[in-house]
């Protein structure tokens, strides 16, 4: 019995001793802990060389630790879930994770489960570790040069991190807010400064077709200077998304941009001329002719003052009419409305104004296409080569012979020389290649660019100086790159 009772008193005394010794480990270890009763802190994690995490992929992919600045996305959220745990959020509201067995850490979960729990070790001098649930640590390896692993066993210099509590005043926001204004063949974008440009050297713009989903390829091969930017290598009909970012000196990005989406707008070309029978008028068709029934022809004596009554009962079937119910020596000014089968209008088309009583051939060429209109008949700038009239130097380019052959003139080349000549009725006029001195009915006159022969070898000449020593008419409308040449 006495044994018995010794036996019994020996395990009380042993069992206390086992409560007390826990209790003292538990104290001490919560002591390596940083947080209370749920608490949420800003901070900044910084490596041992400098260099601070961040969620750069804006949360969509893996952390990254090679930013020498905190600005919005080097900024976590540090909560206290208890029992010793911390989460840390980023930016955009998910959490730092351990991914692919702790080979890589990543800022892509919405939820909390063991993967991205962790406990903050204490090492001294504000320095901490980051402790995952199965006991590794997370280092910047290679420095953060590399990637940011969860899998580290013990702890070094690169699993070493410096905690920064942050402000509200102190996050500094590098984010641009992006605006697009689209046309019919292009989008022009502007953004914003972000709060501090320094070490800023450009911009990246990015373009995708679906909402979040962009090429990690910027549009431009180098970052954008300025803050403005015209994206002409887009097709009509689709919906496009762009987000922009800050590039900075250290070849790292800035916050992403809000998204804009932007499509680019249907427009009609509208060209008319003076015929003998009336005033011939034909457009383009829209990119899209769906639910299209007709087309709808306004007049008017005044620009911008047509009436509101089409010119024929009927919506137009084709794409070109004749205007006959016109007078002598009248200028009038046409617009021309998309009309649906529900009865419905579309945007106006662009205005043109003819004089009847003449009998002027029109020729109408546009920046990019390798197509004219000729007398309302599409032809090709450079028939069977496909080039097309290009702007260069603030003027317009393109190999002029169909367009001087249309015209009713002549084109020759002289190889030898590089000399190219160009006869129309009694004008003459002489150009060389790479050589801004030209001969214009035997008067040396200076042109502003020289022609050239360009990478597909084909020879493109000044469309302007030719045009106007030629004695043509011509307008230039600027905001579609389109002139409309007038031979009388």
């Amino acid at each position: 019995m006495n044994r018995i009772k010794s036996c019994i008193k020996a395990f009380l005394v042993y069992a206390v001793g086992l409560t007390v010794l826990l209790s003292l480990s538990l104290i001490a270890f919560s002591g390596d802990i940083y947080g209370s009763d749920h608490v949420k802190k800003k901070v900044a994690i910084k490596t041992y060389n400098g260099k601070y995490l961040s969620a750069e992929n804006g949360g969509a992919g893996l952390l990254t630790v090679n930013r020498e600045k905190t600005g919005e996305k080097e900024i976590f959220q540090l909560m206290d879930i208890g029992k010793g745990y911390i989460a840390l959020i980023a930016y955009n509201g998910d959490y730092l994770r351990v991914i692919n067995g702790g080979k890589n850490v990543a800022v892509s979960s919405g939820k909390i489960d063991q993967w991205n729990t962790f406990q903050l070790v204490k090492l001294g001098n504000n320095k901490i570790a980051l402790k995952t649930h199965n006991k590794k640590y997370i280092g910047a390896e290679d420095g953060g040069s590399s990637k940011v692993v969860a899998d580290r066993k013990k702890i070094g210099d690169w699993e070493t991190f410096e905690l920064i509590e942050i402000g509200e005043d102190e996050i500094i926001s590098d984010q641009c807010i992006l605006t697009a204004v689209s046309s019919d063949k292009s989008v022009s974008f502007t953004w914003s400064k972000p709060n501090s440009t320094k070490d800023i050297i450009g911009y990246n713009l990015y373009r995708g077709t679906t909402s979040g989903r962009y090429s990690s390829t910027p549009v431009t091969d180098f970052p954008i200077k300025g803050t403005a930017y015209t994206d002409e290598n887009i097709e009509s009909g689709t919906t496009y998304y762009y987000v922009v970012k800050a590039v900075y000196k250290d070849k790292t990005l800035g916050s992403v941009s809000n998204e804009v989406a932007v499509v680019l707008k249907s427009r009609i070309n509208l060209s008319a001329q003076a015929e003998e029978e009336g005033i011939y008028l034909f457009w383009s068709m829209p990119n899209s002719t769906k639910d299209i029934i007709g087309y709808n022809l306004y007049r008017g004596t005044s620009s911008g003052r047509q009436s509101s009554t089409p010119i024929t009962d009927f919506p137009v079937k084709g794409t070109s009419y004749i205007d006959k119910n016109v007078e002598y020596s009248a200028t009038y000014y046409y617009i021309l409305k998309v009309v649906y089968r529900d009865q419905t209008l579309g945007a106006t088309s662009n205005e043109v104004v003819v004089k009847t009583g003449t009998n002027n051939l029109s020729i109408v060429l546009e920046v990019g296409s390798r197509y004219m209109l000729v007398g309302g008949q599409r032809k090709e700038i450079d028939p069977g080569k496909g080039t097309a009239m290009i702007m260069k130097n603030g003027r317009t380019f393109l190999p002029i012979k169909a367009v001087v052959e249309s015209m009713g003139g002549e084109v020759i080349w002289d190889a030898l020389d590089k000399k190219v000549s160009i006869y129309l009725k009694t004008h003459k006029i002489y150009l060389w290649i790479g050589n801004k001195t030209a001969k214009v009915n035997g008067v040396n006159k200076e042109t502003d660019v020289a022609p050239y022969i360009s990478e597909g070898g084909r020879t493109m000449l000044p469309l302007r100086f030719i045009v106007e020593n030629l004695n043509c008419d011509a307008e230039w409308d600027g905001i579609i790159e389109r002139v409309t040449i007038k031979v009388k």
